[in-house]
């Protein structure tokens, strides 16, 4: 009887040491960063925002023509029919407040302030 009290306690101190223990945390795939990084460079070089000196061109070309910035052509595959457009930024947006609501942002001030210098 003693031998089996003796076999329970190991056993049961091989079991509290493999909840203690563990295996660690898993480690990624050697590449598995490189290749986020490739991705996210595709999506930011996509989507990527006209250059300054781009939307400067664009607004002396209206000056020179006489066209109005404010009014755009509709188009249904834009947001908001392409009707609410910020030229600075180079966005679309849904609605008359969403386009209002970003001209009070951070980046739009910024821009706005790059492209009178």
């Amino acid at each position: 009887m003693v031998k089996k009290a003796k076999n329970r306690e190991a056993t049961s101190h091989s079991k509290e040491s493999q909840l203690i223990m563990g295996n660690g945390p898993k480690q990624k795939k050697p590449g598995s960063r490189s290749k986020l990084k490739k991705y996210k460079r595709a999506c930011l070089t996509k989507h990527r925002a006209k250059d300054l000196d781009q939307i400067q061109d664009d607004i002396a070309k209206a000056k020179e023509t006489g066209t109005d910035l404010s009014t755009m052509p509709f188009d249904d595959e834009l947001p908001g029919g392409g009707q609410f457009y910020c030229f600075e930024t180079n966005k679309h947006f849904t609605d008359n407040k969403a386009l209002s609501d970003h001209k009070k942002t951070r980046e739009y001030k910024r821009r706005v302030k790059q492209l009178k210098e």
